[in-house]
């Protein structure tokens, strides 16, 4: 496993942690079973992104679902910050990858998180940037692994020849 994939577990641990204190703090009762349950889910099939390919369509469908009933449930609205910010990060590995339809599909569920409430709320704002800054780093992800580091080792000596010695 990945630094940042770590990382990412322990964000979103926070995050449904807190969330969960809080839900049941102002919804009272389970309000916060359906945001932990949705939110562990999509958490850990991110993190199993690399290993199992079927992980980010499971994510997604996840997504939609938890917001799906949410609505329906009379729950709070769906996803949550530690889903959302791992919809970032799995559209970030896409967009980097150029696996168009999962930043479209995430898309999607950012509309249906705003349908499904009177507008913009706290929550598809936060959804919407979460897909925003995933898709503009996963761009910068690619435009830096496309773009040569460093010259290669025979145009290095060539460049340092011509400049000088080095100091």
């Amino acid at each position: 496993m990945k630094l940042i994939d770590l990382a990412l577990a322990a964000v979103c641990a926070a995050a449904l942690g807190v969330t969960a204190y809080l839900l049941a703090d102002s919804w009272g009762g389970a309000s916060w079973a359906l945001d932990l349950g949705s939110g562990a889910t999509v958490t850990v099939l991110v993190l199993l992104r690399r290993r199992w390919r079927f992980a980010p369509a499971a994510v997604l469908a996840v997504a939609l679902a938890a917001t799906i009933v949410s609505r329906v449930a009379d729950q709070p609205q769906e996803p949550g910050p530690a889903a959302a910010l791992a919809l970032g990060v799995l559209v970030a590995w896409a967009v980097a990858r150029r696996t168009w339809w999962i930043p479209a599909c995430a898309l999607g569920t950012v509309v249906a998180t705003w349908a499904t409430d009177t507008g913009f709320s706290a929550v598809t704002v936060i959804n919407a940037a979460g897909w925003v800054v995933g898709v503009v780093s996963g761009t910068s992800a690619a435009v830096v692994a496309g773009s040569p580091a460093r010259p290669a080792p025979e145009a290095a000596g060539e460049a340092g020849a011509a400049a000088g010695p080095a100091r």
